[in-house]
């Protein structure tokens, strides 16, 4: 399954999975010191996927970078998503996210979305898809502290990124295709199953 191109949706219970998208906000996705085009680009489809998904009753949810003026990662990154600007908002065509019964939007001040879940409570799932960005950054801290948990818990779940779900930015001296590839092979040297697409 490591090695899979393609999933079906519809092969996995929705009782026994969870959806995440990571930071497909206002901060990356429309403007700002850490704007991608790459970024923006993972909008439609990330859009029709969840809506799609939450139509047929799985669970989402979705975390966006919040941070107060005072947040120890303005020491290594620019200032972004401020909780008192819109950037730290999900985008616009994301915002039924915040009203259905079925999705939870969920504010991080770091760029591990994994502190502010309840790792225990995920214990019920068996399969966690993971969507957004950035590849190297959140997603990859987000999806290996989730696979080391279980394996310190010594449960067997189906971490899987979707990596056409996926993306990173680029610029001088960070090559997103080769991020990309390097950040996608240490998952799946980690245990997590990397997949091209995903069918519903």
């Amino acid at each position: 399954m490591n090695t899979a191109k393609t999933i079906r949706l519809a092969d996995m219970d929705k009782k026994e999975t969870i959806i995440f998208s990571i930071d497909i906000n206002n901060g990356f996705c429309r403007g700002g010191a850490l704007y991608s085009p790459r970024t923006k680009a993972l909008i439609p489809a990330t859009v029709k996927f969840l809506a799609y998904a939450l139509a047929k009753g799985y669970e989402v949810t979705a975390f966006t970078d919040c941070h107060g003026e005072d947040s120890p990662e303005f020491s290594v990154y620019p200032e972004h998503c401020l909780s008192t600007d819109a950037e730290s908002r999900l985008v616009s065509e994301l915002e039924f996210l915040y009203n259905s019964p079925k999705a939870r939007v969920i504010p991080k001040n770091s760029t591990n979305g994994f502190f502010v879940i309840y790792p225990k409570a995920m214990e019920k799932y068996e399969n966690f898809i993971i969507s957004g960005c950035c590849t190297d950054i959140c997603v990859y801290q987000f999806a290996i502290t989730l696979k080391a948990y279980f394996n310190q818990r010594n449960l067997r779940k189906n971490v899987i990124a979707v990596s056409s779900l996926i993306d990173t930015f680029d610029m001088p001296g960070h090559n997103a295709d080769e991020i990309n590839s390097i950040f996608f092979t240490s998952m799946l040297a980690n245990g997590i199953i990397v997949v091209d697409s995903i069918e519903y």
